[in-house]
């Protein structure tokens, strides 16, 4: 977990948030300092805590020759090739937080109406790259957790984090790997990668223990989804909030889930199913109008009684955050962060509640100085 902040305390150390800075580092070299007359602009910063790559966007000006009509390639090529790490840093005063590594996997020269020559750069984090291949393989680990960690031994990693573009790793034991080291598993045999890339084994062995991938600032996590506890920050319309909606929706919840599958070789089924308790309202009558009702999956992967609880403690547990949904603007928090639990207070109930944060989006513009947008989610009203 990480630490809780308190609102208060970030206003006196932000100095009531006056004076925002944004500090963009392209090979260790610090973008502001540049003696090139070069202007970093339009920052934004995309974290997510979904299974998409976290990304962020800026602009260069000031970085096209009008006199001899080009780019001044000389210059630029040091802060806008292709690959080269990035890492971004944002603030107030001399107080900045890290909130994003990866590298430049766009460039684009640009030139509108009304708008100068300049040179737009998209960076995203280390899932960027797991996109790009794809191979048949079997994997040497014998459960998913160490396949997970195999796929990074691989040297294109081993550079990547030599680079700075990924810190560590945060992989958590998936449950085929017993509390003694050894596998759940048959044999190696069952784990294999077929025509795939490393995103889309990470992706499929997330999904089927119900687990997290994604990527927080240079850590790449892997580990049971929500598997946080504590709140990060309280927030609320005195509290940091410029804007907000915050609704709750109980179409498409049911009251019990069950996920079935068969082992094909003997013709055995497994099933599982559980059940929806969490308050959902004020009254009682949005409870009643689920009772009793019922949503049935088949899924062909599911070989095992320990698989069908899995699938049907993932299919419950999204199912239950489609309830409540949290979309809000904030003045600029870079301590905020995809997920983690947030608090919005002093609203009054059911608006007050508990959300999980999939994505924070900063943006830095001069004319709208620094703010952060959110989006979460919640399983239930907070009694």
């Amino acid at each position: 977990m990480a630490d809780t902040y308190s609102y208060e305390t970030l206003k006196t150390q932000y100095m009531d948030f006056t004076y925002p800075l944004a500090q963009v580092f392209i090979q260790e070299r610090d973008f502001g300092e540049n003696a090139d007359g070069f202007r970093l602009s339009e920052l934004e910063v995309e974290l997510s805590c979904g299974f998409e790559a976290s990304a962020v966007t800026f602009s260069i000006y000031g970085c096209y020759d009008v006199t001899a009509r080009q780019y001044r390639m000389d210059k630029l090529k040091k802060y806008a090739c292709l690959g080269y790490p990035v890492r971004v840093l944002l603030g107030y005063g001399s107080r900045m937080t890290e909130v994003f590594r990866g590298f430049i996997a766009q460039v684009s020269y640009v030139s509108r109406e009304g708008d100068p020559h300049h040179v737009q750069v998209i960076a995203v984090d280390v899932k960027g790259m797991m996109m790009s291949n794809c191979y048949a393989r079997q994997l040497r680990a014998d459960c998913y957790s160490d396949a997970v960690r195999e796929i990074f031994t691989q040297s294109a990693y081993q550079q990547m984090n030599s680079y700075g573009i990924y810190d560590r790793l945060s992989i958590e034991n998936t449950p085929d790997k017993r509390p003694d080291g050894r596998s759940g598993q048959v044999s190696a045999e069952t784990i294999e990668m077929v025509s795939e890339s490393d995103y889309e084994f990470v992706v499929k062995a997330a999904k089927r223990f119900n687990y997290e991938f994604y990527v927080d600032n240079g850590v790449v996590i892997f580990r049971k989804a929500k598997g946080v506890s504590g709140c990060l920050i309280k927030l609320g319309v005195s509290a940091g909030i410029l804007e907000y909606d915050i609704s709750y929706d109980v179409t498409g919840l049911v009251q019990t889930i069950e996920a079935r599958g068969m082992d094909t070789g003997s013709g055995r089924v497994f099933s599982a199913s559980e059940k929806y308790t969490n308050k959902i309202s004020m009254g009682n009558r949005a409870r009643a109008l689920i009772a009793q009702t019922k949503r049935v999956y088949v899924d062909a992967g599911i070989t095992s009684a320990e698989e069908a609880q899995y699938r049907v403690s993932s299919l419950l547990e999204e199912m239950a955050y489609r309830l409540g949904s949290l979309e809000a603007e904030c003045v600029g928090l870079p301590e905020l962060k995809p997920g983690y639990f947030i608090e919005i207070t002093g609203l009054g109930e059911p608006a007050d509640n508990r959300f999980y944060l999939t994505e924070v989006r900063h943006f830095i513009s001069d004319t709208g100085g620094f703010r952060t947008r959110i989006r979460g989610k919640a399983a239930s009203i907070t009694p």
